[in-house]
């Protein structure tokens, strides 16, 4: 409600509508695509704020290491690669990455073990062809893991199963071109970020020549959303013993 003191006019204000907020920026692909959209969203989030998150970690755990030597009946740090299947269509099913973790013995047959890494985004391209335009639609996953729990081993470490728990950040990138008359148009968009807890329960086998090692591992990465998704992880890489 407003009032003008010289007019003695009054009136009502109304307030335009509010845009609907999206999750996601929705593009329509092709008749049979459903863009993937997110459940529950978090604020959106460049990816180099989870590669910094990653690089923190792996400081803190280097910086931490001699203090953690000190008490534990070994200190094992290692780094890999990593290759993993994600169920996010339309965006790539596989992802490879890079990461490093720490394992800090308790007694012979137990160990605590964390890591992090980051799956690198690669693009999977979608076509729609429409009359005299085409829509050329590129969509791009990185993913950022953080997980930790517990490794059970043999006496020398040789064979062992994990059970950890953690989060995955998805960070997911649209961009559509299109093509109208041979008249070009880009117009590139960032979905929001999404991260999900997860159980990641695997096993493996590690091979020592004194304190070097080599490492292979697999797993599934198990999140809730809607049900459960299960996500095969395999990492491979060199481990040092302390």
């Amino acid at each position: 409600m407003w009032c003008n003191e010289e007019s003695g006019c009054c009136g009502v204000c109304v307030s335009p509508p509010l845009p609907k907020s999206s999750n996601f920026p929705k593009q329509e692909v092709s008749s049979e695509l459903k863009i993937f959209s997110w459940a529950h969203a978090s604020a959106a989030k460049p990816p180099e704020e989870g590669i910094m998150r990653i690089c923190a970690i792996v400081l803190s755990l280097f910086l931490l290491a001699p203090a953690i030597a000190a008490s534990a009946q070994h200190l094992e740090l290692g780094g890999f690669g990593s290759y993993g299947n994600f169920d996010l269509p339309p965006f790539p099913a596989s992802a490879v990455g890079l990461g490093g973790r720490v394992d800090v013995g308790l007694v012979s047959h137990l160990a605590l073990e964390g890591e992090a890494s980051y799956d690198f985004k690669h693009p999977s391209v979608q076509i729609l062809v429409n009359g005299l335009s085409t829509n050329v639609t590129t969509l791009r996953l990185g993913v950022v893991h953080e997980n930790g729990g517990f490794k059970v081993q043999s006496k020398k470490g040789s064979f062992f199963l994990f059970f950890k728990g953690g989060i995955l950040n998805f960070l997911p990138d649209v961009r559509t071109t299109t093509v109208v008359n041979a008249v070009t148009k880009s117009q590139p968009q960032s979905g929001n970020s999404l991260t999900e807890s997860v159980f990641y329960p695997g096993g493996g086998i590690s091979f020592y020549a004194g304190p070097l090692g080599m490492r292979v591992d697999a797993g599934d990465e198990i999140y809730w959303d809607n049900g459960a998704h299960h996500n095969l992880r395999v990492t491979f890489g060199p481990t040092i013993r302390f």
